[in-house]
């Protein structure tokens, strides 16, 4: 699948087209938003590296680029400081990939690969910040009303009690042990739980919680 990159720094682009080339994939570089914009609108599905750096440092625009062509472009933003703050925003407007600058020419295959299936891409330093936060939600406030009635009002009984504990960042393993079934069954609720609200994965599912809780 051909990538767009978007950067302003000439040696973060010459890296990414390097690392592409050298796994024959295809590439074209923009320095503005209009210019990008443009491409957009004639292409069909493409993958997009965001580099956030100097006049790309506008989160601003980025959101306006996926709220106007989310349907067409599979998107992994790259930071020189990447932060768990700044990886929660940007993956709540669609953005399904978030990474260091530099990562490493292997990585950003299997990142670009990752979400090109449609998965999400975050360090494991923005999952546990992910999961922490939940936690902390959870000890501030009763559970039940913490979470968005809307969310529990399209689960089942059992599937809610899975989104709860779900919520206080517990493990598989944890919540069979909890509600007294097995981590098949745990398993088979959260295939079930994903496809009723719409994610594809527990990263997804947390972000979902989180951002209704706000």
């Amino acid at each position: 699948m051909n990538t767009f990159i978007c950067s302003t720094n000439k040696e973060i682009t010459n890296r990414l087209q390097t690392i592409l080339s050298d796994h024959n994939i295809d590439s074209q570089i923009f320095t503005s938003f209009n210019d990008l914009r443009s491409a957009l609108q004639k292409s069909s599905i493409i993958n997009l590296i965001y580099h956030l750096d100097s006049d790309f440092n506008n989160e601003a625009e980025i959101e306006a680029i996926q709220a106007q062509f989310k349907e067409k472009i599979n998107t992994l933003a790259l930071s020189n400081m990447p932060n768990s703050e700044q990886g929660v925003r940007l993956l709540n407007n669609n953005i399904r990939g978030y990474a260091n600058s530099w990562i490493e020419p292997d990585k950003l295959i299997v990142a670009l690969s990752v979400i090109e299936q449609g998965e999400i891409w975050a360090g494991a330093i923005l999952i546990e910040y992910l999961l922490s936060k939940s936690t902390e939600q959870n000890n501030s406030a009763q559970t039940e009303q913490a979470i968005d009635q809307f969310i529990l009002d399209q689960l089942s009984g059992r599937e809610q009690q899975i989104v709860q504990h779900i919520f206080s960042g517990q493990q598989n393993k944890l919540i069979a042990d909890d509600l007294g079934i097995s981590e098949r069954t745990v398993k088979a609720h959260l295939t079930t739980i994903y496809k009723k609200l719409k994610v594809r994965n527990r990263l997804e599912l947390s972000l979902k919680l989180s951002k209704k809780t706000h």
